[in-house]
């Protein structure tokens, strides 16, 4: 019996890889990830900054490292003088302008010794919007730490009379008391604790629109399959049979489509490690194997079937976190199976809570297969 059904299998994929259409849909989710891959390293952000500092201040070339490390959602573009600064905002060139005092240091050095939090920075912006307030509070983040180091200075210095204390020695003593990682962790609303992405903005929502494409290529197979059986292919299949032979005919879909899911988070960047990447794929394939031969059976006509594409297209993009991670109608994302996958690859917690999901799936379409062979 495995045999056979290794055989079926077999012939199955030998027939999907002469349609075009299939061909064609695999070939979509690779080349999405390779243009967002190659967009994400070049040189892009959400807004333009003309940035001025001061040449041979030591703060300022602190406060431009740190702004320009890892490159950020910011594109920078720096400037010969402030009046320059001043002509790409107005000329629309750039959103905004970060002007920094020529004085710098001695500036910070000055607010530090008498804790004062003043303005060092002069901020030229077209019009108030989201991203340029985001960008204030990363310009305030730079200038911080040199501000902080002024404070503590000033602090030892006068307040504890270790005015001998060279540069080199309170450098040393602040540096090593500096807190080593993160302040802060990040956790899921269950408490258990989470994982960060090194991901850029803009191939952040790739692997949500490919759990989405993987759904709909599981879909596609339920529907490919109704429509064999109208046609009379499995006519010699009993019916109490035809639940095994679907999952059969989408795995063959699956598969294909599973390896081409790995490889195009490869390509895009968002690729974290083998082993939970193929683990999670996998129960993913099989959630969604269920999901659609359920839907299927309910479904009962490929008319109906694809009248449901359009209303979970909207659903997936709503409920799960492909752009935005809505904390509301946690009963409607409870039925998605790419909510789960796009969960387990931070937390295996959803992972078992997709296994889960998956058992019951199956088992409802096994009770709902023997309610329909009966009325036969």
């Amino acid at each position: 019996m495995p045999g056979r059904m290794l055989v079926r299998f077999m012939l199955l994929q030998k027939r999907l890889l002469k349609k075009g259409g299939f061909l064609l849909m695999l070939c979509l989710a690779p080349l999405l990830a390779a243009g967002i891959g190659r967009l994400s390293a070049e040189s892009a952000g959400i807004a333009v900054i003309a940035l001025y500092l001061p040449e041979g201040d030591a703060s300022a070339q602190e406060v431009a490292d740190r702004l320009l490390k890892d490159g950020g959602v910011f594109r920078y573009v720096p400037c010969g003088d402030e009046a320059e600064a001043r002509d790409l905002v107005e000329t629309g060139e750039a959103d905004a302008a970060w002007i920094f005092d020529e004085d710098l240091t001695e500036r910070l050095e000055e607010l530090g010794e008498k804790r004062w939090v003043r303005p060092v920075v002069t901020v030229v912006e077209r019009k108030d919007s989201v991203p340029l307030i985001l960008g204030r509070e990363i310009l305030s983040s730079a200038i911080y730490p040199s501000f902080s180091y002024m404070v503590y200075a000033g602090y030892v210095r006068d307040e504890l009379g270790l005015a001998k204390m060279t540069d080199e020695e309170l450098r040393r003593v602040y540096d090593g008391a500096a807190v080593e990682g993160s302040l802060f962790q990040m956790v899921y609303p269950d408490e258990t604790s989470g994982e960060t992405e090194d991901f850029t903005y803009v191939q952040a929502p790739l692997r949500g629109i490919l759990a989405v494409w993987f759904t709909f290529v599981g879909l596609a197979a339920a529907l490919w399959f109704m429509q064999d059986e109208e046609k009379g292919v499995y006519g010699r299949v009993p019916v109490t049979g035809r639940l095994s032979v679907s999952y059969i005919a989408g795995a063959a879909f699956l598969l294909d489509a599973a390896a081409v899911l790995l490889l195009s988070c490869k390509l895009a960047g968002v690729f974290t490690d083998w082993k939970r990447e193929v683990i999670s794929c996998a129960v993913f394939a099989v959630c969604v194997l269920a999901f659609a031969n359920l839907l299927r059976m309910i479904c009962r006509t490929p008319r109906r079937l694809g009248m449901t594409f359009l209303p979970l297209l909207a659903a997936m993009l709503a409920f799960c976190p492909v752009f935005l991670n809505l904390p509301y109608f946690k009963a409607g994302k409870l039925l998605l199976p790419p909510w789960y996958y796009l969960q387990s690859i931070h937390n295996t917690r959803y992972l078992y809570e997709m296994a889960v999901y998956t058992a019951v799936l199956v088992l409802v379409s096994a009770v709902w297969q023997r309610v329909q062979s009966r009325r036969w």
